[in-house]
């Protein structure tokens, strides 16, 4: 798994529950998720801990976080 976190784009999905809370995971770092009550707190949340935890892992390793829409199943 460590393996996986030396990326130097991180894809993030962001999605919505159907109870309307956020969520924002990725899979390239499948422990790495966050949720909340909207979306700018779900991205602010997901921007504070993947430093802390990616930098923990690779502090030498440059990343940044690429954003995506989930699909909704209709």
């Amino acid at each position: 798994m460590l393996r996986v976190i030396k990326k130097e784009v991180i894809d993030v999905v962001i999605g919505q529950y159907g109870d309307g809370s956020w969520y924002a995971t990725t899979p390239d770092v499948p422990w790495l998720a966050a949720e909340g009550g909207s979306q700018k707190e779900v991205m602010v949340i997901f921007v504070k801990i993947a430093p802390i935890l990616i930098d923990g892992l690779h502090p030498n390793v440059p990343y940044q976080l690429k954003w995506h829409a989930a699909e909704i199943n209709k």
